[in-house]
């Protein structure tokens, strides 16, 4: 059975998004390319502590970095996509703990931590500072 080994996302400012990650996960930069394709595309990948094998791929190109930047400044959320990153915490206070985390690093708290019910669990959804989401649960079942 594959692995789920990366998850890639689009930034416009990927040394801000190395920072964000680096703080907020916490994590480590494991690896970058600087392409030479047409869009001059500059990437990072970013291991989250305790997560050996899987990495966050930012993707910066860098030629049209700033039609990512209005795109995210115009369409709202929820018009866009319900597409996160998701992480499980340990526990509750970890979810919290996470919230303010981000919140002292300039992401916006689209929906603070919340117990929605048993299969969802709590949760709670912020923005990085591309208009990237990212989630963290607790108690949450696939089942």
């Amino acid at each position: 059975m594959p692995a789920c080994d990366h998850i890639a996302f689009r930034v416009h400012d990927l040394e801000r998004t190395i920072r964000f990650y680096e703080t907020v996960l916490p994590g480590r930069v494991i690896g970058r390319r600087h392409g030479r394709d047409r869009w001059r595309t500059e990437m990072a990948w970013i291991e989250p502590e305790g997560q050996p094998g899987f990495a966050l791929v930012a993707i910066q190109p860098t030629r049209v970095r700033w039609l990512l930047w209005l795109f995210h400044k115009l369409v709202p959320r929820a018009l866009r996509s319900f597409e996160h990153v998701g992480f499980a915490c340990a526990t509750r206070e970890e979810v919290d703990q996470r919230a303010r985390i981000a919140r002292q690093n300039g992401a916006r708290v689209l929906f603070p931590p919340t117990y929605v019910d048993e299969r969802v669990g709590t949760i709670c959804e912020v923005v990085d500072p591309d208009g990237n989401p990212v989630e963290w649960t607790f108690g949450q079942s696939f089942g």
